[in-house]
């Protein structure tokens, strides 16, 4: 395809879609996807305007939406977000945001008010400013959405601040629940899940939103690739470096036995870099096998018998080398294992997975 403008290659996606040319809109849908992501980050709630009124673009919907999902903070940011339509915006607080649930209450908010000329325009930010019409209004508004907003998952403090201020906006025996929640033992009988998108990772430098990145990189999945609910991987936290120490030894009998392991560093500068261990840590068998090197080497005095940790290699063609940048998908690179035969290299000074730069 001729280098076209974006917005006259979603045009022709409009067209093929009122046509019914499945071919055409299946070609333009993946070239839209891979060529033009920055284009569709920039754009979304105007595409998804656009393709909630087609029939056959599913899969760049598709696309757009687990975008969303994944890395919502962007698509919130956007000025037009507060336009976005309602049965759209209701679909994502249905489904699965990597989000923290104050932080969607707060962009709920935002764009409940927009909807609301009466608010919009009086500028009241301060809710305490508010007549008891004010909040009627808002609480119409926001009434389809409040079922789905996680609010036993968001903190006292959170609760206090940004909650309270809005409570005449919610159902009287569900404010209720939520104090009672914050300063009983009172457990609610209908919490909902945490949201099944989330990749919930114990990490004191990676987010969920990088989770899911790395669960696709280890499935060789492209980082924008849709990839089924039950292809997700779990994080488990087995090592941290300022909790149990950062000498070698130390990291290799944490993680011994534990499988496949993903290692994440933070530099000094702020870089977020790690790989990927498809095969684990087997220091047991390691340390094993030389400490029946060093009895051979003493019963019969062969000191020509080297330990296993000066030359070990482990071949696998699953490894891999990432970056993150500092912590912004778009600042993403990964460098897969170049020879499976030479892929991780253990010495007694370091484990190292090798790949071609980043």
């Amino acid at each position: 395809m001729r280098r076209q403008a974006p917005l006259d290659i979603f045009n022709l996606l409009v067209a093929s879609d009122e046509l019914l040319l499945e071919e055409l809109i299946e070609f333009i849908e993946k070239y839209m996807i891979e060529e033009l992501d920055g284009w569709l980050q920039r754009n979304l709630v105007k595409v998804l305007h656009k393709l909630f009124q087609l029939e056959s673009c599913k899969n760049l919907q598709n696309y757009c939406l687990e975008c969303i999902c994944e890395d919502p903070v962007p698509f919130f940011k956007l000025y037009n977000f507060p336009t976005l339509e309602k049965n759209i915006l209701l679909g994502l607080v249905k489904g699965d945001l990597q989000i923290d649930e104050i932080d969607l209450w707060d962009h709920l908010i935002r764009w409940g008010i927009a909807q609301n000329w009466e608010l919009e325009e009086t500028r009241m930010i301060n809710p305490s400013s508010w007549h008891e019409e004010d909040f009627l209004v808002l609480k119409g508004t926001l009434k389809p959405f409040i079922p789905y907003i996680r609010f036993f998952e968001i903190s006292s403090k959170d609760f206090h601040n940004k909650i309270r201020p809005f409570m005449k906006v919610l159902p009287e025996e569900l404010f209720e629940e939520i104090v009672a929640f914050h300063m009983t033992d009172y457990r609610p009988r209908n919490i909902l899940p945490p949201r099944y998108g989330q990749i919930a990772v114990d990490s004191m430098i990676i987010e969920p939103k990088h989770t899911s990145v790395l669960s696709k990189w280890v499935q060789k999945k492209e980082a924008n690739a849709i990839i089924p609910k039950d292809s997700k991987y779990n994080f488990n936290l087995i090592y941290r470096g300022s909790r149990d120490g950062y000498d070698i030894d130390t990291i290799r009998r944490k993680c011994n036995g534990y499988g496949a392991c993903m290692l994440v560093i933070k530099t000094r500068g702020g870089a977020i870099i790690g790989g990927y261990n498809p095969l684990g840590w087997k220091y047991n068998q390691i340390e094993n096998m030389n400490r029946n090197n060093n009895m051979f080497r003493n019963r019969h005095n062969n000191s020509s018998v080297s330990d296993v940790h000066n030359n070990y290699w482990i071949n696998t063609s699953e490894s891999f080398i990432f970056s993150f940048g500092d912590g912004d998908l778009k600042n993403k690179k990964i460098s897969r294992v170049a020879n499976s035969y030479n892929a991780i290299y253990e010495s007694n000074i370091c484990h190292l997975a090798l790949g071609s730069s980043l």
